[in-house]
């Protein structure tokens, strides 16, 4: 009897192993990514993409992947992109009118400027860590994302 367990546990550790080969990749379900899936605005889509772009070329050269040469050719095409992408995202997140309740002053007509004045104005008297830029919550010594120390 034990021999006919072990039997059964070397075919299923064999066909575990064999998985991957004699199933297709494409018969698999994708496992679900927070920018592959398509939201239900496409220009928001378009935006978190752009904003994913920048983060990722500026982790790439931080960590020596891309020269300075590639990266200010990468940084300039991704922040057009980026530009064009919000200017196309906020007026439809608002309803047609997304900077109606924007600040006055310093940032003009400009709705990229008036949203930039936005968020300094939400987030004014909030501290975030240096390292991620990531929020810091409560009087904590570390930041939660990163483990850096406040």
């Amino acid at each position: 009897m034990s021999l006919v367990i072990g039997l059964l546990v070397a075919v299923a550790a064999v066909l575990l192993v064999l998985d991957p080969i004699l199933r297709p990749q494409s018969v698999r379900p994708a496992e679900p990514g927070i920018l592959d899936e398509p939201e239900d605005d496409p220009r928001e889509h378009r935006k978190e993409l752009a904003l994913a772009a920048l983060k990722e070329i500026e982790f790439d050269r931080e960590t020596g992947k891309l020269s300075d040469a590639d990266y200010q050719s990468m940084l300039t095409r991704y922040t057009k992109e980026a530009v064009e992408a919000l200017r196309d995202a906020e007026p439809a997140a608002a309803g047609g009118d997304a900077f109606a309740t924007a600040p006055a002053g310093a940032a003009g007509d400009d709705p990229i400027e008036r949203l930039i004045a936005e968020t300094r104005a939400a987030n004014r008297g909030r501290k975030f860590c240096v390292n991620c830029g990531a929020a810091l919550e409560g009087s904590g010594r570390f930041c939660v994302e990163c483990g850096t120390q406040a």
